[in-house]
């Protein structure tokens, strides 16, 4: 699969080499390609390229959000909104403003950052998806004490699959579906809390467990 990827910061490099290992060719959207030349080298694999978030947009089968949550929707100004038409968006991004230091949740009920951006998108098949931990976890869910449990939120079944799928694939012990995107608010809280926790702790491998009866 080809899979563009809009941003280059430590997410989007990490996202780019789990996307490598199962095979997929990736692109990565940045606002400044020569900053990652020195990465390009090392990854040494043809099957990733760098170049403008236009570039990725259009590369992309399946394009992956991993900006800066709240300039998410300017970067998709900018590839082109028309690039994301019937594609696949996975959005890992949360609504954090670091302006005053510590990340400040900033959305609300009926107003999350996942909901925007489909309105924004409205032909894209955006699904919410691996932002309630940090991206080393994503592409290895395995951890000490056991093995993550992943939620997501999207109005195409398909999408969700296909999500799910790669999820699994990463080494995810769930995918499990919490209905329409409406549901990123919940996601999205959810990254809060995993953030609290990191923070009051200093520990930053951590993540959720499902457990049944």
């Amino acid at each position: 699969m080809r899979i563009g990827i809009l941003g280059s910061g430590t997410v989007g490099q990490t996202l780019a080499k789990g996307l490598l290992s199962l095979g997929h060719e990736v692109n990565v959207g940045t606002r400044d390609a020569v900053k990652l030349k020195g990465w390009l080298q090392q990854m040494n694999n043809p099957r990733v390229g760098v170049g403008s978030f236009a570039d990725a947009a259009a590369f992309g089968n399946v394009i992956v959000l991993a900006t800066h949550g709240l300039a998410t929707t300017n970067a998709i100004d900018i590839a082109g909104k028309e690039k994301f038409k019937g594609k696949i968006a996975i959005d890992v991004t949360n609504p954090l403003d670091f302006s005053s230091g510590a990340p400040k949740f900033v959305a609300t009920l009926g107003n999350s950052l996942g909901e925007n951006i489909q309105k924004h998108i409205p032909d894209a098949k955006v699904v919410k998806a691996f932002n309630i931990v940090n991206c080393n976890i994503i592409i290895d869910a395995k951890l000490q004490d056991g093995t993550a449990d992943l939620f997501i939120a999207g109005n195409d079944l398909d999408a969700k699959k296909w999500v799910s799928e790669l999820a699994l694939q990463w080494g995810w012990n769930s995918c499990n579906d919490l209905g329409g995107i409406e549901n990123s608010y919940w996601l999205e809280t959810f990254a809060m809390l995993w953030i609290i926790h990191a923070l009051k702790n200093n520990h930053w491998t951590h993540a959720f467990k499902l457990l049944k009866k």
